[in-house]
């Protein structure tokens, strides 16, 4: 199982869009792993709507939430990051499912 420990192997690279990306690359190349990804957020506080919007909700854009919530696990957040994070998610995950849901043009 892979184990993406925020607090040491991001650093100081925790608030931007680009280093959501890089949180976000990093999580895709397990995706397909049987284990899920462990993002463990030990000791930090992000409070960033940028990274996390980046990173997790650009999955969520993605991929359905079930598919989300099955190959990553957050441990360890906390709690204002969880909501934070959990706000995202739920709001990419409505903009994926209505844009599935319309009508193609012409």
């Amino acid at each position: 199982m892979a184990r993406i420990h925020i607090a040491t192997e991001y650093q100081s690279k925790r608030v931007t869009r680009s280093d959501g990306a890089e949180l976000r690359a990093a999580i895709e190349k397990h995706w397909a792993d049987a284990e899920p990804v462990v993002l463990d957020f030990a000791g930090v506080r992000i409070a960033s709507v940028s990274f996390f919007d980046e990173s997790l909700g650009r999955l969520a854009l993605l991929h359905p939430v079930d598919e989300l919530t099955t190959r990553v696990k957050v441990e360890n957040i906390d709690p204002a990051d969880r909501r934070l994070l959990d706000d995202i998610v739920r709001s990419r995950s409505r903009e994926r499912t209505e844009s599935d849901s319309a009508p193609l043009p012409g």
